[in-house]
């Protein structure tokens, strides 16, 4: 695989100095491939186990995976380098800081947009205990405005400066991650192709994080602009709350009146926060999360379609069938041959 440090263009939209990378990670060859394709690193020091996983998509597009947990308190220093940072956290919370700016916390199922201006050194603080789960994609402006073709008119008001080449001042901005999101984040740590096909996966999904955040940001804002009051600090805890509690449970979740209790609101005010932190509602929310999951099991298992169903609650694999077309577009059965056609 060969010194992973001397490969810059890959790893300097990330870490600012390709050399400062040896501080804090180690040539990890658990999962090697072609290496101006990619690389994979684990931590250096004793404090934190894992890896991050770094794979160059094109010119001024890399994408960073990372499965680590840190075992005792620890910092990391990067340089900025007038790159876009989507950041997308799936579990574990840490806290960024931007020289100048103050800090802001990165918890779970957050994205984050973050721009550290070149010279501008971004700190991050690590927890103890914290098993953080994440995808990074480092994008030059440039790559943004070819990628999708557009003068910028459609994409977040907030990477205007960035885009027309003005990245003097730092820019973060952040938002709760879709069920689609959260899907990809977790396709991408999950990642079992080797090689070309591990790339070629790579690139299909940091492509389509990419623009599901560029989505999500720009209808941030509209909310924002319409009157939309972002909520408080005790409202978010409670819906982060209602979200783990689906994210575990959404095969069997409790009623509304349940979560309710448990994070003491009425069913009403419950409904009304999750709709407007999220995006949807609690019942279209389990309700995607019990697609992926049909989705996974048809890909990964030989159980029946009508096993299938009954695993995700619905008593006629006709109704199920409806359902998953709905949502993916093509049946459980096309679904399933793709895979096994591969």
């Amino acid at each position: 695989m060969g010194n992973p440090y001397t490969i810059e263009s890959k790893l300097k939209l990330w870490t600012g100095r390709p050399d400062a990378l040896s501080r804090d990670y180690d040539p990890d060859n658990i999962q090697p491939w072609n290496s101006s394709h990619g690389l994979r690193l684990k931590p250096a020091a004793w404090a934190a186990e894992g890896y991050r996983e770094i794979t160059d998509i094109a010119d001024g597009f890399s994408v960073v995976i990372g499965d680590i947990t840190h075992l005792e308190d620890a910092l990391q220093r990067r340089e900025g380098q007038n790159a876009l940072n989507f950041h997308f956290r799936l579990s574990g919370i840490s806290t960024i800081e931007v020289e100048g700016s103050e800090p802001v916390t990165v918890g779970q199922q957050t994205l984050v947009l973050l721009l550290s201006p070149e010279g501008i050194a971004k700190t991050e603080r690590f927890f103890s205990g914290e098993h953080e789960q994440s995808v990074t994609l480092c994008c030059q402006p440039d790559f943004i405005l070819k990628r999708f073709e557009t003068s910028g008119d459609e994409l977040p008001k907030i990477l205007q400066s960035c885009l027309d080449g003005d990245a003097g001042q730092a820019i973060f901005a952040s938002t709760t991650l879709s069920v689609q999101m959260a899907g990809a984040v977790r396709a991408l740590i999950e990642n079992e192709f080797e090689r070309d096909f591990r790339r070629a996966f790579v690139e299909a999904k940091a492509l389509e994080l990419l623009l599901l955040s560029l989505v999500a940001l720009r209808e941030s804002e509209r909310r924002l602009e319409s009157g939309h009051v972002p909520l408080g600090k005790r409202d978010s805890e409670r819906i982060d709350t209602v979200r783990e509690i689906l994210d575990r449970d959404y095969l069997e979740p409790p009623s509304i009146t349940q979560l309710a209790r448990q994070v003491a609101v009425n069913d009403a005010k419950l409904m009304q926060l999750f709709k407007q932190q999220v995006g949807e509602t609690i019942f279209n929310y389990t309700q995607r999360l019990k697609m992926e999951h049909s989705k996974r099991m048809l890909e990964e298992t030989e159980e029946s379609i009508t096993e299938i169903a009954f695993d995700v609650g619905y008593e006629y694999s006709s109704n199920f069938t409806t359902a998953f077309k709905r949502h993916f577009g093509i049946t459980p059965k096309a679904a399933r041959q793709a895979v096994q056609s591969q």
